[in-house]
């Protein structure tokens, strides 16, 4: 009976160890039921099942106790998943189940008028010769990484919800891919906003010099920079080869998988031209507060309309806060360095509310770029004329 006893054991360990090479991943009951999870090498699950090892009929099963003690342990440990997984269906499956059909409706509408309502300014300051000056085109440099936010959130979203309504997951390059297509508007948003604040604080601070240093030719130079140095920062996730998968270790669930040091160093330079756009509008407020009475009494004694320059840099400071409001919910969960993948997704509703409202404050703030607006009406309707 011993050496029958020992001989089971033995073949239950050999058998315990199989399965948890192969990748089964999970044990129930005493019936050890045992689910195979998606292997990175087949799409589809394996199921295996034994039957019942011990009998309360067969007094011998009694002297193996020991021995199923170890088994239980062992299978036990298989119950947790695996972190190297080049895709988590888990929590793919858990994202796409919170209302996230209604969520992509909505973000794919924002993602249409963000287009629609980013191209009219940005056509108007480009067909209209007077409105070639610096802040102006600056102006249209960040209404155009408007428009590749709203492209980008039609491309994502759409990808999205194909992938909800169809069950599938996405492979790591179409998680790379999206991801680029989300941060390279976010970063050139950012440094566009930081040239058109830089651009304000030397024309309100130091009016004086402003002709001579910046000129259409400067600003020109400059948008191709902003460009060219956010499309490299947005290239690096797909240099990042440390992660496997969404739930690897020292991993943020990003573009398939980001690891810590990359995600670090997209941050740090997210969040320079955040600080400088910050520091520079704080210093253009401080300039006009001490100046404030004396600019309103120089323009009441000749009946002249509010301050351009001060009206030009509130417009600003409102697309400062509003860009801080959508773009810092998703940085800051990025910073805290989080795995919740649900809250990281929730975070770019912020980002296209954000090129959603812009180009209202274009509208009511910026009264040449609405009259620019109107002409491209009246031309394409000259009996209106």
């Amino acid at each position: 009976m011993e050496q029958r006893c020992t001989s089971i054991g033995v073949a239950l360990w050999i058998f315990i160890l199989t399965i948890q090479h192969v990748g089964i991943r999970s044990a129930s009951g005493q019936d050890l039921d045992v689910t195979d999870q998606i292997s990175d090498n087949a799409n589809r699950p394996s199921n295996f099942s034994t039957q019942e090892i011990g009998s309360t009929e067969d007094p011998g099963t009694f002297e193996c106790t020991n021995s199923s003690v170890k088994e239980d342990n062992i299978t036990t440990s298989l119950n947790s998943p695996d972190k190297n997984s080049t895709s988590s269906s888990y929590d793919y499956e858990k994202y796409a189940s919170i209302g996230a059909l209604s969520v992509l409706s909505v973000s794919i509408g924002l993602g249409v008028w963000s287009v629609v309502a980013n191209s009219l300014p940005l056509v108007a300051i480009i067909k209209h010769e007077q409105l070639y000056t610096p802040a102006y085109i600056l102006m249209a440099n960040l209404a155009a990484g408007d428009v590749l936010t709203g492209l980008a959130f039609l491309f994502v979203g759409s990808t999205v919800l194909y992938n909800n309504l169809t069950g599938t997951v996405p492979s790591m390059i179409d998680s790379r891919v999206r991801f680029t297509a989300l941060l390279l508007p976010g970063l050139s948003s950012a440094y566009s906003l930081m040239a058109l604040t830089a651009e304000r604080y030397w024309f309100i601070v130091h009016g004086l010099t402003y002709v001579n240093n910046v000129t259409n030719g400067k600003c020109k130079v400059v948008v191709v920079l902003v460009w060219v140095w956010s499309l490299l920062l947005a290239m690096l996730p797909y240099f990042d080869w440390n992660c496997a998968g969404l739930l690897a270790e020292g991993c943020l669930p990003l573009g398939g998988g980001l690891s810590y040091n990359y995600a670090v160093v997209i941050l740090v330079f997210v969040f320079i031209p955040m600080a400088a756009i910050i520091l520079l509008n704080m210093c253009v407020l401080w300039c006009l507060w001490k100046h404030v009475n004396a600019i309103a009494a120089q323009e009441a004694a000749v009946g002249a309309e509010p301050s351009t320059s001060r009206k030009s840099a509130i417009t600003v400071v409102l697309i400062t806060v509003v860009f801080l409001v959508g773009w810092m919910p998703l940085f800051s969960r990025m910073a805290v360095l989080t795995k919740d993948v649900v809250s990281l997704h929730e975070t770019k509703v912020f980002v296209i509310l954000n090129s959603a409202i812009n180009p209202v404050i274009y509208g009511f703030r910026l009264k040449e770029v609405r009259r620019g607006v109107v002409r491209l009406f009246r031309n394409a309707n000259p009996a209106d004329n």
